[in-house]
């Protein structure tokens, strides 16, 4: 997270300076508008929120109309283009639409600014903004939209600290602050922790669900997302849905959330399920990226039909991201379920050349796939029956197939180890997951991640047995390991755990 500190530093000059924009606005109280949230704009933000974007577009046009004055309009339409430019990642529409934060901001600037609305929905609308910028790799403008952002609103929190909107976005940021370097939290005053954020947003949560609040869906995705990543309450993330009874049929967003978290608590079979039932028809944003999600957890399930969901993604995606990991899952396809060499040889290719090595799953799908390099049938086909959380058939196969795996190569004797050890972890059978890790970082080499994961994996038992030294040991085990295209992910998890048993002392 250093190059986060370096991003921060770098864009403070620009956030100090619209800050100062900011409060001289609110100083001098000019104000060519009103700022209210009325029913009309209520509707249209669930429009645009079940991403009935044409819906939502067509009401915000309307309240300008009958009331030029009322400037929430201009933070209701932000939504829009927030939603279209995430979700279907366009360079030509993001360069169109930039142009209009500024507008925005100017119109909500303009407005009455005695109303906890008048900070909050400026932070909003940067921190939207920065999440753009973040996937079209403008990092430094995202930092000094996030800097900005966070000083408003806990600007606004001061002004009005029963204003409970507040902790919506306030938590995003709390919940990342606490991976910032410390030189950065000390000399930009961003203060914050994963406890406080889950504090703030569980509550607002509560608050939301008595109120039937406007923003319900959008407060329990973040509540969710912030249990989940950074509490590692999984079980507890995924409840939410049922309990605030968020409809997945209704929403291709809560799809997405609620399929994500299905399928990464051992759900896979619900995720397909909620992906196949998600409402698809024409006046929704197109969004190619869950047919690729339900083509994947498809191939987990090592289903026949899962290449044709990937292919209509990869035929219809016009962004940036998981262009590689497709045509990676479409090479496998080809391999495991239908044998076809030249098919795999093909989009192997593709993975090399099409797309961009942006994000972490298109470079270690770039790293692993290559044309004149078959893998292994059964340990990949293993690995996919795991990662869709089929434990047993992963281990029955892996057990089936032993002597014909293991008299290949050293390499394929590493992760046949390293893979035993994942089922046998996952079947909560320690002692064997324990005895296939050793085995794994004793024969593994830096080539492959196998080792290095394997030791922070032994790690993490230990610290589950409260055995602190021993996990210790084996987090600073793994930092002895480079796997290419993996050391930097690997070795922050293993920094963490060396963190939290020291402190466990």
């Amino acid at each position: 997270m250093d190059a986060f500190g370096v991003l921060f530093f770098s864009a403070s000059s620009l956030a100090v300076r619209f800050l100062f924009g900011v409060i001289f606005l609110v100083q001098v109280g000019f104000a060519n508008g009103h700022l209210e949230f009325n029913d009309n704009l209520k509707k249209a933000y669930k429009n645009i929120a079940q991403l009935k974007i044409e819906a939502g577009q067509t009401m915000v046009e309307k309240a300008k109309i009958d009331d030029p004055t009322n400037m929430m309009t201009y933070y209701i339409e932000n939504y829009i283009d927030f939603f279209v430019l995430f979700i279907q990642e366009n360079k030509g529409e993001y360069k169109l639409r930039l142009k209009n934060k500024e507008k925005r901001l100017e119109k909500i600037q303009s407005a009455d600014s005695s109303t906890p609305y008048y900070l909050f929905c400026q932070a909003e609308i940067m921190l939207q903004w920065a999440t753009i910028k973040m996937k079209f790799n403008d990092k430094i403008g995202a930092a000094s939209d996030v800097y900005s952002a966070y000083k408003i609103l806990e600007e606004n929190k001061r002004l009005y600290p029963s204003f409970r909107e507040n902790d919506k976005s306030l938590s995003v940021i709390h919940a990342l602050a606490e991976s910032l370097p410390y030189w950065v939290r000390k000399s930009f005053g961003i203060h914050g922790s994963i406890e406080l954020a889950t504090k703030e947003i569980s509550g607002l949560a509560s608050y939301a669900a008595k109120t039937d609040h406007i923003f319900k869906e959008e407060i329990v995705a973040i509540y969710s997302y912030i249990l989940f990543y950074s509490n590692n309450k999984k079980e507890e993330a995924f409840a939410l849905f049922q309990l605030y009874n968020l409809d997945y049929t209704k929403s291709p967003l809560v799809a997405f959330l609620m399929a994500t978290m299905a399928q990464k608590t051992g759900r896979n079979d619900l995720a397909i399920k909620i992906l196949e039932q998600r409402p698809s028809s024409g006046e929704y944003l197109p969004f190619y990226y869950l047919d690729f999600m339900l083509g994947k957890f498809k191939l987990y399930r090592l289903d026949t039909d899962a290449e044709k969901h990937i292919l209509k993604f990869i035929n219809n995606f016009k962004g940036q991201h998981y262009i590689k990991e497709a045509y990676q899952k479409l090479a496998w396809s080809r391999w495991i379920l239908n044998k076809d060499t030249l098919g795999f040889r093909s989009y192997a290719s593709k993975c090399s050349s099409k797309g961009n090595s942006l994000i972490d799953e298109d470079k270690q799908a770039e790293l692993e796939t290559k044309p004149d390099e078959l893998p292994n049938e059964y340990l990949l086909k293993a690995r996919l029956l795991y990662d869709g959380g089929y434990y047993t058939k992963a281990q029955q196969l892996l057990i089936l197939h032993a002597s014909r795996v293991n008299s290949e190569n050293e390499m394929t004797k590493s992760e046949f180890t390293y893979r035993m050890g994942r089922v046998s972890d996952a079947l909560k059978n320690y002692h064997d997951a324990m005895d296939y890790y050793l085995q794994t970082i004793k024969t593994g080499t830096s080539q492959t991640y196998f080792p290095c994961a394997a030791s922070i994996y032994l790690a993490a038992i230990y610290e589950n047995q409260n055995q602190l030294q021993k996990a210790k040991e084996y987090y600073n085990i793994a930092l002895t390991f480079h796997p290419k295209g993996y050391a930097n992910s690997l070795h922050q998890k293993a920094k963490s755990g060396i963190e939290r048993v020291s402190k466990g002392k």
